[in-house]
């Protein structure tokens, strides 16, 4: 029996010390040098190590680690941009982005429940998102964001540029922003993406339109992003794919999708 309680205690010790250091065992800082007139500078960029036992969940990680660590937002420009004067001193430079990293609780506590996912055994204590709000955020990564001198719309399927900054909700939809990531481009890396598809015809459609009767390129492009994001929201195409990898990935993820579709 003590030998039982003992085992018991160093599990979870392990355990702690596991999430104690997710961040500082899982994430490289990859450094990027710029030359602009003769004059070196560097910033950096954190991702999942490919040794990494979060590997296979690059996806959603990278999501975590590119929109929601403190470092990243525009609050600590001051602190990023100090962090990156430290280069050339690259050992430096690698040392105080993952040491800030490590600090952010917010996002080691978005981590931890993403790793621990798979040890969920009692659904009751899971976050249940309905198909709705599964859609909704799912949509804001269809992204049209500026208008060109040809009055073309550039528009984005990307991790940073995206509509979930500006979206406000009431709720915290992270890891499912990060699941909707990460189904996403799993589907846009296969050879043929049915959901690219679907994409394109709804950013066609909707630039065809509103082009004919434009009163400023303001207006214009905000009737074209809203319509994509309605539209998207709507997709047949999109919601399969998600519902199909959601279903696949049932058992390694932090939140369960209803069946309703409330």
């Amino acid at each position: 029996m003590k030998n039982l309680k003992f085992l018991s205690i160093l599990v979870m010790c392990v355990s702690c010390q596991t999430y104690k250091s997710i961040l500082k065992d899982n994430v490289a800082i990859t450094i990027h040098t710029h030359e602009n007139k003769g004059i070196k500078s560097a910033s950096a960029m954190a991702e999942i190590k490919q040794n990494s036992m979060l590997y296979n969940y690059k996806l959603r990680f990278d999501y975590l680690l590119v929109n929601k660590a403190q470092i990243n937002q525009k609050s600590s420009n001051k602190e990023r941009t100090k962090i990156f004067n430290l280069y050339p001193d690259t050992i430096k430079l690698r040392s105080f982005y993952l040491e800030n990293l490590s600090k952010d609780k917010q996002l080691k506590k978005y981590f931890i429940e993403t790793y621990t996912a798979n040890e969920h055994t009692d659904s009751k204590r899971l976050n249940v998102f309905s198909q709705l709000e599964l859609m909704n955020v799912a949509s804001k990564f269809f992204y049209c964001d500026k208008v060109l001198p040809d009055t073309s719309i550039q528009s984005h399927i990307c991790i940073g540029i995206n509509g979930t900054k500006e979206a406000k909700w009431n709720k915290d939809y992270t890891l499912l922003e990060a699941f909707c990531y990460e189904a996403i481009f799993d589907d846009l890396n296969k050879d043929s993406s049915q959901v690219y598809t679907d994409f394109y015809n709804t950013y066609n459609e909707s630039c065809t339109q509103y082009i004919s009767n434009i009163k400023s390129l303001d207006e214009y492009l905000l009737n074209v992003r809203t319509s994509v994001f309605n539209k998207m929201e709507n997709s047949v195409v999109l919601k399969q794919m998600l519902m199909k990898y959601y279903a696949q990935n049932k058992n390694n993820l932090a939140f369960r999708i209803s069946n309703e579709l409330q």
